[in-house]
């Protein structure tokens, strides 16, 4: 099941794990993301104070848990993640609905149906675990490191791209895993660390650089632009042109899958798995 990022129609990436079914980044997310028809997922990792890589999209643990809530992330605001040992963090609930719908809105809360009761695939995942069930799926895994380079101390930050790595390796995931980020220097360690391991850079909507030499410094196999910068199908072809992958975010219009799709793109991150 190796990943080929170049197929005859776009991989479907189903974003935070398919956001629009489950609470973000959680087990119970990719599940769904499944059952949706999702072909991988995209996921976002941290460090927490004990070294260990944590599935968490904010640099703050306010939005996607009740640490807001709880007594000891509580008194010590704003609750960053790289202040917390793993065992504090898995104290808490990820069972947090989402604030976004998929076009058009759901006339019925599709998470209704998850467990009351508080599951462990309802607290924030390791990488490790998000490995596991991602092989037992079947599924692929889009692994952006977050840009932690002013947002946490040195002597964790340093060590992200290594841990990253070693989890996947640890897990022998490397051909079933596409490793990108917003920050390029991880993406080239990336590669310098484990030339055989797929990676991507991320650019924003208001991307103003060249991404074909963005990716040349990064030494990347994918770009993964904000999806309203792809304004004319001559941005999708040149990167296509020079034998790279596509992968623009978060593509939850089926309108705008369509476009895409016909442009040439070679993956749609969505929220809505559902819907493509």
């Amino acid at each position: 099941m190796s990943l080929n990022l170049i197929n005859k129609r776009p991989i479907i990436w189903a974003h935070r794990g398919g956001r629009s079914l489950a609470p973000e980044n959680t087990l119970a997310a990719v599940r769904k993301a499944k059952e949706a028809g999702a072909d991988g997922w995209e996921l976002d990792v941290q460090i927490t104070r004990d070294g260990e890589i944590i599935l968490l999209h904010d640099l703050n643990l306010l939005r996607s848990t009740n640490a807001g809530a709880h007594p000891l992330f509580a008194s010590n605001p704003p609750a960053l993640p790289w202040r917390f040992t793993l065992a504090e963090i898995k104290e808490l609930s990820a069972n947090i609905f989402p604030r976004r719908f998929c076009p058009p809105k759901y006339k019925e809360k599709p998470w209704l149906d998850l467990p009351e009761n508080l599951s462990d695939e309802l607290r924030v995942p390791t990488l490790v675990e998000a490995l596991d069930l991602s092989r037992e799926l079947g599924m692929w895994v889009n692994i952006e490191i977050k840009d932690l380079s002013k947002a946490c101390p040195e002597f964790l930050e340093a060590d992200i791209v290594e841990k990253v790595l070693g989890v996947i390796q640890a897990q022998k995931m490397d051909d079933q895993v596409i490793v990108s980020s917003f920050n390029h220097d991880y993406v080239r360690k990336s590669k310098e660390v484990a030339p055989h391991i797929l990676t991507g850079i991320l650019t924003s909507h208001k991307y103003d650089g060249d991404p074909v030499e963005a990716m040349r410094i990064a030494d990347a196999d994918a770009w993964h632009p904000g999806f309203r910068y792809l304004t004319d199908k001559a941005r999708v072809q040149r990167v296509r042109e020079a034998g790279l992958a596509v992968n623009p975010y978060t593509v939850n219009e089926e309108e705008d899958m369509k476009r895409l799709t016909e442009w040439g793109v070679t993956g749609l991150v969505t929220d809505c798995p559902q819907n493509a």
